[in-house]
């Protein structure tokens, strides 16, 4: 008998979730490829690269040594071995993807995964995020248009991850309100985000979702009024922040500020130092028709505005000093004029700072012009000049200036097509705030501890890989979503790393915890039998029954009688 170790990690239990969701199958049946050329079939490969991709992702030409520490009966239904994993197949498969609409095969997974969980879907979040990568990725000037045109192009654009010197490409998602990714896109990096709002759009249109019955949720980018009356005349209903570049935002948030008729929501999470929220309805006319609009009023302002707070105090300061020491050198022959010009100021006044002030009066002893006379022996009484003067006083802002100052800063409005019969303004705000859900998958996607650089040389291949990135970020979703859900179910918690207990844990906690999992193995002349250690974490194990599965999958062989 020899004993020996493997080291799976999450992978056994990624692979049935990657055929839970049929991946291979779709791959196979869309992309173009003939069973006596290939040795191991195109979804296979993408299969391997999605694994790959959640457990350790590495470069094309390591993904075969990463499998050959892998038990490869029990990932893949085909017989194939780690060395068919080689570069060259991995790298043809990424071609084929390539050529065929990867959005399409995106949404098919995503809708096999949507009956698979009885997703109830009412509302989609959709953003883009950049990824920077290194290289030049010029293009090849020996091709011609019509072939470039079809993949993305790997340029210089608006870098969300600050790194404008790199080139990059953009993803776009579009995920449900748990975060389960419904439509995903891969384009060029100089991609507008309205235009790309524009054209996933039409994605959302001919998705497997009812689209009525559906609320589409982005951010700014999205409103422009060729988009908004597109949404109009499509019958799409949808929520947005309404853009800081158009003159109405700032009226209406003038406007809830003079009514003042907020109503109270309190915080949206149960976090202790949670900001608190206050709505107010308001309509308005914009690209043509009048639409409902939200403004919201937070109690807690980003650090960008704390800043511009410092620097605004700092120059009403110095502004009101340079006021004052003007207005002490000027003199007024009477006292209404100098009341006058200190109404004037007070009235004009309009800072945090507070300012008061007083009327001064002076008076000077001037003697008459020209030399007594010999014979006057009395000194000539003096001409009394009365002068009337203004004293300014400088007040530090009060709390509760700096508190409403903060709060108009920290105001914002949102655009809505949905009836407040529907959605009631807390609502609008929730399903806004759940924009927070595609942030939390691009946090995932651009994890460098899962997608780190990308290892190719050509854009037809990086846009392949992109899309294969995309399918793990939906097996990831789907594990988290299904792990919180039975947590929430049978009411219980899972103690991860550093001991936290976890009520709601993410996918690369999971995964983390998942990637500890090794399995023992005794051969003997006759078979193999395979053990989980003693020591394994309990809490891991539980992680498998809540996904659907246990420790089997890592035992016995699901796709041969004899293991």
């Amino acid at each position: 008998m020899q004993v020996s170790a493997k080291h799976p990690g999450a992978a056994n239990l990624m692979a049935h979730l990657c055929s839970e969701l049929d991946i291979a199958r779709f791959v196979n049946n869309m992309v173009t490829w003939d069973e006596k050329q290939w040795k191991v079939s195109p979804g296979t490969l993408v299969t391997a690269l999605v694994i790959n991709t959640l457990v350790q992702r590495t470069a094309l030409y390591n993904v075969e040594r990463f499998y050959a520490g892998m038990d490869m009966p029990l990932l893949f239904s085909e017989n194939i071995q780690a060395e068919d994993l080689n570069d060259d197949a991995l790298g043809r498969a990424l071609d084929r993807l390539a050529e065929i609409d990867c959005r399409q095969l995106l949404g098919t997974v995503a809708c096999g995964a949507a009956r698979i969980e009885n997703m109830d879907i009412r509302s989609v979040h959709a953003d883009t995020t950049s990824f920077s990568v290194y290289g030049d990725y010029e293009v090849d000037p020996s091709k011609d248009d019509s072939t470039q045109n079809k993949f993305i192009e790997i340029v210089h654009g608006y870098s969300k991850d600050k790194r404008p010197d790199l080139k990059q490409f953009k993803y776009g998602l579009m995920v449900t309100k748990e975060g389960f990714p419904i439509v995903g896109d891969v384009v060029s990096g100089n991609q507008n985000d309205g235009v790309w709002n524009k054209e996933i759009l039409k994605e959302f249109q001919v998705s497997f979702l009812e689209t009525w019955n559906v609320v589409y949720v982005a951010d700014s980018a999205l409103i422009t009024e060729e988009n908004v009356k597109a949404m109009h005349d499509k019958n799409v209903r949808f929520i947005s922040l309404l853009p800081g570049r158009y003159k109405l935002a700032q009226e209406l948030r003038d406007k809830a500020w003079q009514t003042k008729k907020w109503i109270e929501h309190g915080p949206l999470s149960k976090s202790k130092d949670a900001a608190h929220y206050w709505t107010q309805s308001l309509e308005a006319e914009f690209a043509g028709r009048i639409y409902r609009f939200v403004a919201v009023r937070s109690s807690k302002l980003d650090k960008r505005k704390e800043k511009k707070l410092e620097s605004l105090l700092k120059a009403e300061h110095k502004e009101l000093q340079e006021l004052k020491k003007k207005l002490e050198k000027e003199k007024f022959q009477c006292k209404p004029d100098a009341k006058s010009k200190l109404e004037a100021i007070l009235k004009d006044h309009n800072m945090l700072h507070k300012l008061t002030g007083r009327i001064i009066k002076s008076e000077v002893k001037k003697r008459r012009p020209g030399r007594p006379r010999k014979d006057q022996t009395l000194e000539p009484t003096p001409k009394i000049i009365t002068t009337y003067g203004i004293e300014l006083e400088i007040h530090a802002p009060s709390s509760q200036a700096l508190n409403e100052w903060r709060q108009r800063e920290a105001t914002f409005v949102l655009i809505t097509s949905v009836s407040a019969d529907r959605f009631d303004n807390y609502d609008i705000l929730k399903e806004y705030k759940g924009q927070i859900n595609v942030e939390m998958r691009f946090r995932f996607l651009k994890d460098p501890m899962f997608v780190n650089a990308i290892f190719l040389k050509t854009p037809k291949r990086v846009q392949a890989l992109g899309y294969v990135i995309l399918l793990a970020v939906m097996i990831a979703a789907l594990l988290e979503i299904r792990i919180r859900e039975a947590l929430k179910n049978e009411q219980e918690t899972v103690t991860g790393p550093g001991k936290r207990v976890l009520h709601r844990p993410t996918a690369r906690v999971l995964l983390d915890m998942l990637n500890t999992i090794q399995v023992v193995y005794l051969t003997y002349d006759d078979r193999i039998e395979r053990h989980l250690p003693q020591n394994i974490d309990p809490d891991t194990l539980r992680l498998l029954k809540f996904a659907g599965y246990d420790e089997q999958i890592y035992i016995r062989n699901p796709y041969h009688k004899l293991s």
